[in-house]
Parts: C-alpha cells; structure tokens; sequence
C-alpha cells in the first residue's frame, strides 16, 4: 500500500512537472514568466516578449542587451520554427526577422595568439534548415566606423552532404570610415607592431651584436580544408556606399558565386559594378601545397574615371601556376594598349621576379594625349637583393621633336646605379650615369652630358650644338639637403659661340655659394658670383650688346648690375639695366632705363617688404601705335605704397596714379587720377576709385569716366571665382567722335547709352544688356539719311540667352533680329527669326573701297533653327535696284536684282544686272554643313564694259563656273570681242622689284614670295576681231587666243598666242610696219616670248624694192632686237635705210651727221621721256608726254603737257634744223580740237580726229 501510494505520489508529481513544464515552455504565459524571470538574472537585458512559445517561435519588441563592450537593441524580432521536426533529426527554423536592429561595439577584446589547428571534417548529426533569416534596417557601430543597410536576407540548410547558402541578398549597405578615430579604442591589437618592423628591429639587434642573419627558409603556406562542403549561391549586394574622409564611393552591384570542398576553392562567378568600373573575376584556388591557383579578371572602366578619358577603358588579367612559382599576364585595351607579364616567388623571401611590360602608346591626357610614349619596352628581372632595369621607349609632345629613351639600371634594396640613361634627340643625346641610394637617406651623385646637342629641335630659330658635361651631387637627410652642380657647356647657338661654366652649391636653408658662374653667348655675357651665409653676398653683371643672337625678329641692346645684399632671411635686390634700343619684329623700344631697389623683409622680425622702381623709355614703336615719353614709378613698403604710369602717344596718352596697402585682411588700393587720351576724345575719372582684393574676392567701388558730357559708369564689382557682379552705364556718348575711324564722306549723328549688368554664382552668369541710340542720321557724301531707333537687347538667364537688335528708318528701311539660344550647358539650341523690309543701301558707299555710288533695297526674312555650333536658317533675302559706280570709272553696275533661297545650310542664288550696258546672269547653289562652303556659282553675261583709267576700255563675254571646297575651281571661257587699250605710261603696281632686290629691315631679311590664290583655274580668253591696242608708240589690233591655268598655291600659267595684225611701230624716230607679230605664251604670264617682224613703210623708202626692219625675239623680260634688211647690206647701210629711208651714198658729210643725230634720237628719246614726265608733273602739269614726228630731215623732238583739263601746250624743234615751234591745243568737244601755232609761220587751225 504504501509502494503504491509512493508510486501514486511520483506519477502524480511528474505529471504535475510535466503540466508546469509545458505550461511554462508551450503557453504564451508561461513564456512570458520565464521572460520576466531571465531579463531579472541577466544584467542588461530588457525587452518584451508580445507573443509565442517554445513549439513555434517567439515575437518580441524592444528588445535590448548591454554589457561593457556590446549594446544591442531592436525594435521588433520574429522567430519562427517547428520545434516538433527535431524528431525527424531536423532543426527547422522557418523565419528570423528583425526590425530595426541596432548594435555597437565599444572595443574589440584581445584574441589569444596561439595557434589553431585546422577543424577536423564536420558532419552535422541532424539536418538544419534556416528558410528566412531577415535583418531590416540594421546599424553596426564599430570603433571608428559605422556599418548600415536597409534589408539582408539570407537561406541555410546543412545537412551531411554540406552547406548550401542562399543569398546573402543585401540592398542599401552603407560603411562610413572615420580616418581619425579608426585607431581609437581597437583593443590591445593596434598596439602591436607590424611584421616588417619587427623584422627590422632583429635585424639591426643582429647587426648590433655583430651576428650575420642566416638567410631566411622559405615560408610555408598553411594547408586550409573546409570542415564541409560549402556553396554560395545568389549572393548580392547592391545600392552600397563607402564613405572616407567625407568621399563618398558607390558600389550598384555585387554579385557572387562560388563552391568549395576540402581544400579546393572554385569561384563559379564574381562580378562587381562600381561607378568607376565594372570587374568580372572566375577561376580555383586550393589550399595546399603551394596553393594551386588558376584565375581570370576582366574590367571595363566607366566614364567617370578621370573626367571620362578612360570611358572604355578593358583590363584583362590572368593568374596562374601557384603561389611558389606564380606567373601572370595582363592586356590593356582601349585608350591605353599595354601587355604585361609577370613571373614570380612570392614565398621566397629573396622574391625572385621577371616583370615585362610593352605598350604601343601611352599618353596624357588619355583621350587626346599630348604627351605620348610610343613603342615602349619595360624589362625588370632578378630579385630584391639584386636588380636590373631596361627601359626604350619614344617620348613625343606639343612643339616637341620625338625623343628616344634607353635606360639601364642595376639595383638592390638600398640603392641603383644607372648606366646610363640615353635621351636621343634628332640632333645629338643627352646621357646619365650616376649612382643613387636610399638606405640612409637619399644621396645621388651623377654626369649629364650634352653630345652635339641641337637646342632648334626644341626651340624654333634657335639652332645650334651644344656639349659639356653637368656634374651634379644631392644628398637628403630627413629634411636637410645639400645640392652641388658644376656645369661645363660649350658649343653654338644660332652659330654664335656659347658657354656655361661655375659651380654652384645649395643646401634646404639656401645657404651656399656661386662661383664664377658665367653664361657667354657671341659678346653677350652675364655672370653671377658671391656667396650665401647668413648674408646674401650675389653680384651679377648682365652685358648684352646684341640681343639678336637670342631669337629671330629680336633686336637691340641690354646691360645693367644686379645685386643682392642683406640678411639671409631679408634679402635686398637692387638693378640697374639700360638699352639703347630692344625690339622684336615690328615692336620696338628706345632709350630704355630701369632702376630697382627692394627688400623682401622678414615676417619673424616683422620687417615689411618695401622698395622702389623707375622704368622709362624714351619711345615705343608697335604697329599703329606709338608712345613717347613713358614713364613708371613705384616707391613704398607693404603698409603704403603708390605706383604712377604717365605717356604720350598716338593713338593712346594716359597718366595714371594708384596708391595702395598690404595688410592682413588682403590688399586695398586707391586709383587717385585717371586721364585717357583716346581717338575718342580725352576721359578723366571723376572721383577716387577704390579697389580691394581680400582672399580670393575681387572688390571696387562704383566710379566714372567722363568726357565732356559723356560718361562711362562702372557699378560696384566684387568677383571671386564662385560668384560676382558688376554693371556698366555708358550716357551721352556722341557718336561724333567715331568720325576718325569713318571715310572722310561718312558722319553718324546720334547719341548712344546702355547698360550692361553681370551675376555669377558657380553657374552660368546671367547678363543684361541694353545698349541704344537716340534717333539719329547718316550723314553719306552729303546726303543726310535719318533713321529713329537703333538698339540692341541681349539678357542671359535661367541658362538660356535671348538677344534682340531692331533697326527702323522711314528713309532707310528696317532691319530686326531675334536670337535665342536655349540649354546653354548642353546642346545649345537656337532659335529665332530675321525680318528686312526696304532696307536701302545708299549709305553705305564711303564705307566701301573705291565705291563712289551705291543704291539697292535689301529685304527678306528668315527663322533660325539647330543649335550654336550649327546653325540653321531658313528663308530669303533679295536685293533689287542695285547700282554701283566706282571712283575709277572702271565698271558701272545697274539693274542688279539677285535672291537668295536659304534651306537650312543649303541656298540658291539667282540675279542679273548689267555691267557697263550689258547683262550678266548669276546662278548657283551653296552649302555650308561642313566647311568650307562648297556649291557652284555660273556667271553668263554678254557686252559686260568695264575699264581702266589710262589703260582704255574692254568689253566681255564671259561664260563661266566657279565651284566652291577644299579647292574653289574656275572654269569657263571669256570672249572679248572689242577693246580699245591705251597705254601712256604704267602704273606703279605694274613695275615689280628686280628678281635681285632683297628687302632688309632691322630684325633681319624678308625674303620676297610671289603671291598666289588656293584656287584651281582654266579659263580660255580669246581675243575677236575688234581689239585694238595703242601703247608707247605701238598701234595694232589683237587676235588669239590665250589659255589661262593655275593650280592651287601655284604661279598663274598661260598657253595660246596673242597675234599683232595691222600693225605700226614707232620706234628709231619712224613709224615701222608690223608685218608679222605674235606674243607666244607657254609658262609664267609675266614671261611670254616674242616675235615680232616689223619694217620701214615702203612708201617712205628711196626703194621701194629694199626691205629694211627690226625682228625682235626673247622674252618681255629681256627682248632681242636685230636689224635685217631684204636684200641683205652691210649694217651701217641697213641703218641708213631705217632711219632715213635712203642709203649711205645719197649725200656727203651732212648726211653723216644726220644719221648719226637718227641713231642717238631714236636711241635716246625712250630713255629720257620718264624722266622728263616726272619733272613735269612735279611742276603741275599733267600728262607730261615726250615723243618723234617726222621722218628724214623733217624729224622733229616734241614735249606735250595739259596745263588745265581740255588745255594742252605743245613745243617741237626739229633735229636737222634749228626751227621750233609752239603750239596751243584746246578741246571744244570730243575730237574736235581748235589749234594755236607760233614758229617759221603762224597759224590757227581747226582739227577733228577720225578713227578708222
């Protein structure tokens, strides 16, 4: 009874357990107690457990621990599970979700340093399965930095086959490093020193105690075997930051594959997207032995590498073999084409290596390299106790000739020695041998040698050869140095001699000495001696009487001292240069003087910086402009100082005063007096301007400038880099004083005023301008032309640009523009229209050369399309009534009426107009997409009059095409079917130079081109029946033909014949027959060959059956004439008969002389007659003209001149006779003349001219 009560007892009392049990671990309330019951043992812990129990899981919310090294806190927590799958040997967790969870690590504890052997294989003893392992909005605080994401999740299961896990996928991981506090509270284990530091500690302890360290084995690589088998799969990461140091570094996406089982790590796929690059990376790894490896890299860098000059930019790069004997290989492709290979040994500690490295072109910038090294080869081999480097490669760069390199270096740890370094330039090599070491600082001790070396390549005119040797010395020792150059140059520059010579030494305090430094180029010298101690003790003696050794187009002469005397620290400069003449090309300066005097002061004493400056120059030519008189003078310290400029001139005389301070808070000045002489008139600054320039802002107050009523008004500035404003006010300005830039027949009356107002703040600055005048008038060869507005609008903002310019005369016409320009920053689009209505064109003759009329109405209209960088327009513009007169007279254009179609970047062209009373046709097309213009231009006209003053008058057909591009291309055929040529003298243009002449000026010889025209030609000109010539005693008319071609920068170049018909020439004091004649031309135009036969009139001969002339041959250059005679006769008789028509046996002594007074007129009136038609016309007559008549005994000499237009004064005297005669001439009409004779007997007749 009683065992059975006990026994009751105890079944009762495990059942009672059982039920507390399950009441407390599988109900919600009993959860709850033993909750209650933990958070009051464990210190630290907080929360509250919402709901669940041991069989499903639990909820809780607010949970929190915290201990001296961990906090830990988040808002809400899910675990869910199935505790009643454990009887199937599986641990089934179905979800662990946390919210909000927040953990930080106050310090790491210090980890024990043994060894741990590798874990033995791992299987587990039931199947784990963790579904949904969730974090959401998770904050790690580590020392020195802070982990965060927005969600990660993550599936395990586990079982004997190994470890599969899924995920982990994570968005919005964000790390923020901070480099400051990264060392702070990181536990015992930042206080270790590093390997290498040991490492050499035990070295020098060993060399200390005299020991010599055994070389060390080799390092034996740990063998790892994963206690499972693992796989990664669908691991992501993306949306991650990195931020360091306030940069912030963003990575979109990483993604993750990879297997491993016992030692063998198999990365199936591992891709990276950064906003620099993407990196893709595959292969094995395994970790035994020597850890056999075999891996592959690609990347492709993003644009935002380097402002997009790598956009593009593959790396491949391969690692295989093992750690022990590792071998690699890297391709770069893109902007930058590079191969590479590697071999190395890693585990030894001697690291053998063999690095190669070749590339085709590497350059800077990448995009667009502007300094290039092509064809390089890079050779690195051996191991850290024993080095050599090979280098060739060719450097090229702006301005620069292609320069070859070749180094060679052998090294080890504590230094290398070059031997040597070869530079190969076009002319000559530059070579480097020295040693450099780096064991106990860095100390350097080398040759440079010049080996006829020719500066020009590098200097454009300054050819030359140099060589001579630098040896040179440096030494560093923390923060001290020492540097110590001895140069020994020689050779030529510009092929005057040249040498550098001295020894100069430095150390960090610019402490040292200059000894005999001395540059000598011809006889210019400058040379530096003296010492630096505690005080400077330099002189330098600058004499330089030929500056023109120095460069091309310079000139003059320069000499002076410069000193520089004081304390170390507070260094005194004093100068005095002066030059008798310093120019360069067409710049040029006379009497020049410059005096100088400073001390840079010292900022421990507080000494200030102080001096003083004299410059003047007597003269200054450039161009245009000359300055006379230029004076500038600067004195003062930091705290005061004034600077005043003052010359005369033309166009341009100013005097200028500036005073000013240093200070602290930046620099403040005071521009006291402003007086500007300009072409328009005088200005003078009203009052005080104040400037003030304080870190990187510019500062001044509002002044102005005033010229009797106008004035110039600048607003407030204040600028710096970032941000600014100014504005500008011009009032009252008469456009009067434009009258020195406008022809003397063109005036403008009005009045102009604006405003101009600028902004900046980091962006695209916004403008306001509205510039305008008063109604105003023209003023054209007397003619008074009113218009009532002219203005201009433009307004910059909101990064857009809107302009405007509006033109209305009820005289003149109108003319309105409208120009936008939208997306200033980007594509910059443009829109708009142009309007022109009646606009006339009468106004503008004085502003055109050699226009003396002009009439026209301009209209048409247009819309503007495309962006600024390529325009568009499409519309029309015509010109009707068109009339242009010449001040020569040489052409007369009416009726000129032309339209222009305009699509775009393509327009048509259509017009006519008569040239002197005939009609010309225009026709042709354009097109501007790419320049230069390309299209084709057709001119037909008939009957087009044009003409030459003093040279006659031509009338023309042409017929021609003229195609525009690369090369514009004439093509055609001009006929000329009447011209009347008359030629009383040439014109200057028309003498050239001797091909001999060489024009010299003071900055060298200019040596005489002919001009050409990039322009292909092939035209054919021929000469009809009705073109006559009349030129220095010659009267002909012309026929042929004559083929006129050039090619592009080519001389013009003719082929054809130009034929003399019906021809006389006056020449030996008669009137010769041309009886053949032809100007053949097969070259240059300017050398044609003659052939000319002309003979005595047969009619004026003694013989009518005796032949008797001049053949001319040669060029027009350089003529042949011969006297022949048909039958042929000794020469003195061919004379005879050519100046007197008759022989030698027609008289006695008498005609002798005649003869001989023939020859000497006929030979000497042609050289005399320039001559005494520039006495004359320097007398103010005109049209001097000296000239034969007569023939025989009646030759006579006759000098004409006009006394006043239509009034000509005329006196002969005859050659065989002592007879003259005054003549009187005057022009009633057009060939109709009345003349006044004086002489043997006077008479008054009546002429009219015929011409047949």
């Amino acid at each position: 009874m009683t065992f059975t009560r006990v026994l009751s007892g105890v079944v009762v009392g495990l059942c009672l357990l059982l039920m507390v049990l399950f009441s407390l671990l599988f109900t919600q309330v009993g959860n709850q107690w033993l909750w209650g019951i933990a958070k009051q043992q464990v210190a630290g812990l907080d929360g509250t457990l919402a709901s669940g129990q041991l069989g499903e899981g639990w909820h809780f919310t607010e949970l929190s621990y915290e201990q001296d090294s961990l906090a830990f806190s988040a808002r809400d927590i899910n675990v869910g599970w199935q505790l009643g799958k454990l009887l199937d040997r599986r641990l089934w967790l179905q979800e662990l979700v946390a919210e909000d969870l927040e953990i930080t690590i106050k310090y790491f504890p210090e980890s024990p340093d043994d060894p741990k052997e590798p874990l033995a294989e791992i299987t587990p003893p039931l199947r784990i399965d963790l579904d949904k392992v969730r974090a959401d909005r998770v904050t790690i605080n580590l020392p020195g930095q802070t982990i965060a994401w927005q969600s990660v999740e993550v599936g395990v299961h586990w079982d004997k086959e190994g470890m599969v896990i899924t995920g982990p996928n994570m968005s919005g991981l964000v790390i923020n490093l901070d480099a400051e506090d990264a060392t702070k509270q990181a536990g015992n284990t930042l206080d270790e020193q590093p390997e290498s530091e040991k490492q050499a500690q035990a070295q020098k302890q060993a060399k200390a105690a005299g020991k010599v360290a055994s070389p060390e084995p080799l390092f034996v690589l740990p063998e790892i075997v994963l206690p499972f088998p693992i796989k990664l799969q669908e691991f992501s990461l993306t949306d991650s930051k990195l931020i360091q140091n306030g940069e912030i570094q963003a990575l979109h996406a990483l993604q993750l594959e990879l297997e491993g089982r016992g030692s063998e790590i198999k990365i199936i796929t591992a891709s990276l997207d950064h906003e620099l690059a993407t990196v893709k990376l595959g292969g094995h790894v395994t970790l035994t032995g020597d850890y056999p490896l075999d891996l592959a890299l690609t990347s492709t860098v993003k644009k935002p590498l380097l402002d997009g000059q790598l956009a593009g930019q593959t790396v491949a790069a391969t690692l295989t073999d093992t750690l022990a004997k590792l071998k690699g290989k890297l391709v770069l492709g893109g902007v930058l084409k590079a191969q590479a290979s590697l071999s190395a040994e890693p585990l030894n500690p001697q690291l053998p290596f063999d690095l190669a490295l070749n590339w085709q072109q590497l350059g800077w910038p990448f995009n667009e390299p502007e300094w290039r090294l092509e064809q390089g080869k890079l050779r690195l081999k051996g191991r850290l106790e024993a080095y050599k480097l090979t280098l060739s490669s060719e450097a090229h760069g702006p301005d620069l000739p292609p320069v070859g390199i070749k180094l060679s270096a052998n090294g080890d740890l504590k230094g290398a020695e070059i031997e040597p370094l070869t530079l190969m330039l076009p002319k000559g090599e530059v070579q480097v041998d020295g040693k450099i070491s780096w064991s106990d600082g860095i100390n350097w001790q080398g040759i440079l040698a010049l080996s006829d070396v020719d500066p020009g390549a590098f200097v454009e005119g300054m050819d030359g050869k140099l060589n001579g040797k630098l040896d040179t010395r440096f030494a560093l020792q923390g923060e001290k140095w020492t540097l110590n150059a001895e140069p020994n140059i020689n050779g030529f520059l510009r092929d005057y001699p040249l040498s550098l010579k001295g020894q100069v030494s430095l150390n960090q305090a610019l402490q040292g000495s200059i000894k005999q430094l001395q540059l000598t180029n011809a006889d210019n010298k400058l040379t530096v001696n003296g010492d630096i101690t505690d005080h400077w003790q330099l002189d330098g003696v600058l004499s330089a009487p030929n500056l023109a050794v120095y460069a091309p187009g310079l000139y003059g002469d320069l000499a002076g001292d410069i000193k520089v005397r004081g304390a170390l620290k507070s260094p005194e400069l004093s100068a005095e240069l002066t030059g008798k003449t310093a120019g360069f090309n067409d710049n040029e300066a006379k009497d020049i003087r410059l005096q100088a005097n400073a001390s840079l002061g010292d900022k421990a004493t507080g000494q200030q910086m102080k001096g003083d400056l004299r410059l003047t120059i007597d003269r200054i030519r450039s161009g245009e402009m000359r300055i006379d008189k230029l004076q500038l003078i600067g004195s003062g310290n930091e705290a005061a100082h004034r600077l005043s400029l003052n010359f005369k001139g033309e166009p341009l005389a100013a005097d200028l005063n500036l005073t000013g301070s240093l200070g602290k808070d930046g620099w403040r000045g005071r521009l006291t007096k402003g007086e500007l002489n300009t072409p328009l008139d005088k200005w003078a600054l009203q009052q005080d301007w104040q400037l003030a320039y304080q870190g990187d802002t510019f500062n001044a107050q509002p002044h102005c400038w005033r010229s009797g009523k106008a004035s110039v008004c600048f607003d407030a500035i204040r600028a710096s880099a970032e941000k600014g404003q100014a504005g500008l006010q011009i009032r009252d300005l008469d456009l009067a004083r434009l009258k020195p830039f406008f022809p003397n027949d063109f005036s403008w009356e009005a009045t102009l005023g604006g405003t101009v107002a600028l902004q900046w703040n980091g962006k695209l600055p916004k403008i306001n301008a509205n510039i305008s005048t008063t109604p105003g008038t023209f003023v054209s060869n007397g003619t008074r032309l009113a218009y009532q507005t002219l203005s201009l609008t433009s307004e910059m903002s909101n990064n857009q640009l809107r302009s405007t310019l509006d033109f209305r005369s009820t005289k003149l016409g109108e003319m309105g523009v409208q120009a936008n320009v939208a997306d200033l920053n980007g594509k910059r689009a443009l829109s708009g229209n142009l309007k022109i209505a009646q606009l006339k064109l009468d106004w503008l003759a004085p502003l055109l050369p050699e226009v003396a009329r002009l009439q026209g109405t301009l209209a048409g209209q247009g819309r503007f399309e495309g962006t600024l960088a390529a325009p568009l327009l499409f519309g029309n513009i015509s010109l009707t009534g068109g009339e242009i007169d010449t001040y020569s007279d040489m052409v007369k254009v009416r009726d000129f009426t032309t339209r222009l179609d305009i699509r775009g970047t393509e327009a048509t062209i259509n017009g006519q107009l008569k040239v002197g009373g005939g009609p010309l046709y225009i026709s042709g097309e354009l097109d501007w997409r790419q320049l230069p213009v390309s299209g084709e231009i057709r001119l037909k006209g008939h009957d087009l009059e044009a003409g030459y003053p003093g040279m006659g008058r031509v009338r023309v057909n042409p017929d021609m095409t003229i195609t525009l591009g690369e090369v514009a291309k004439v093509r055609g055929r001009i006929l000329i079917p009447w011209a009347r040529i008359e030629v009383k003298e040439l014109p200057d243009s028309a003498v050239s130079l001797s091909s001999d002449v060489i024009i010299v000026q003071p900055s060298g010889i200019i040596p005489e081109t002919a001009p050409s025209l990039p322009v292909d030609i092939r035209i054919q000109v021929q000469l009809l029946e009705d073109v006559r010539l009349e030129a220095f005693g010659l009267k002909t008319r012309l026929e042929g033909k004559l083929n006129i071609v050039q090619r592009p920068n080519r001389a013009m170049r003719g082929t054809g014949e130009i034929r003399l018909v019906d021809g006389k020439f006056k020449a030996y004091g008669q009137n010769l027959l041309i009886r053949e004649g032809s100007i053949l031309f097969s070259g240059p135009l300017d050398v044609p060959n003659l052939k000319v036969v002309a003979i005595r009139n047969p009619s004026t001969m003694s013989d009518s059956s005796i032949t008797v002339g001049v053949r001319v041959t040669g060029t027009a250059q350089q003529p042949e004439l011969l006297v022949f005679s048909e039958p042929g006769m000794p020469q003195a008789e061919q004379l005879s008969y050519l100046l007197r028509g008759r022989g030698l046996d027609g008289g006695g002594d008498t005609d002798g002389n005649a003869l001989v007074q023939s020859m000497l007129l006929g030979a000497g009136v042609g050289k005399v007659g320039g001559v005494v038609s520039d006495i004359g016309e320097s007398l103010g007559l005109k049209d001097v003209a000296v000239d034969t008549g007569g023939s025989g005994d009646d030759t006579e000499v006759n000098i004409t001149a006009y006394v006043l237009p239509g009034l000509q004064i005329g006196y002969g005297v005859g050659v065989f006779s002592s007879i003259g005669e005054l003549r009187l001439r005057y022009e009633l009409l057009p060939r109709l003349y009345l003349q006044a004779a004086s002489g043997l007997n006077q008479a008054i007749d009546l002429f009219y001219r015929f011409e047949f």
